[in-house]
């Protein structure tokens, strides 16, 4: 059956239906709706989690800025590293990229050794101090026995360095900057 509201008096009357369901109609009410819920927090254990959370992303935050800027010097030697390959592909600037890697070399461990620790060095002695910061032997009986060579030849004196070599000692270079660590050769 069909019924429909009316409005007389501001009191609804529906037309159609007998009274008992008209009394039953009108004991109904709205759904309730439960309050909703908060974004907040409600008890002191999440606010002691949320400090928590913070302190630690802070302290990683923290601690990575730290070695990015520890690690400067690697970034700007490993740019260094790059042009002298690069310059190592013109036959003009050859002699003067080869004579280079030494001076980048001596830069980067004065950069995080003492002076009175790396600044002296020389020949062999030099050569072992690299090897021990990296933990290798590259520098004593690979490649790295031309540093001294290109350290102290006149650069018109460096044509017989084949390419090669220099590729290799380019390449140890690169694997003793990336990963050296002075503090196992006694560095401050």
């Amino acid at each position: 059956m069909i019924w429909r509201q009316a409005q007389v008096a501001g009191d609804t009357v529906v037309q159609g239906l007998s009274p008992e369901a008209v009394q039953a109609l009108e004991g109904l009410h709205d759904i309730v709706v439960p309050p909703a819920v908060a974004w907040t927090p409600t008890t002191a254990g999440w606010y002691v989690l949320l400090a928590v959370v913070v302190a630690a992303a802070g302290w990683t935050a923290l601690a990575r800025h730290r070695t990015r800027v520890a690690n400067r010097y690697r970034r700007d030697a490993l740019e260094e590293l790059a042009a002298i390959k690069s310059a190592l592909g013109e036959h003009a600037s050859r002699a003067d990229a080869l004579a280079g890697i030494p001076q980048l070399i001596k830069r980067v461990a004065l950069s995080v050794a003492s002076r009175a620790q790396a600044a002296s060095l020389t020949g062999d002695a030099w050569l072992a101090f690299l090897d021990q910061a990296y933990g290798g032997d590259g520098f004593s009986s690979g490649p790295g026995r031309l540093i001294p060579e290109l350290a102290y030849k006149p650069p018109e004196r460096l044509e017989d360095v084949t390419e090669q070599q220099a590729r290799d000692l380019l390449e140890l270079v690169g694997v003793w900057i990336r990963s050296h660590d002075l503090s196992m050769s006694g560095g401050d």
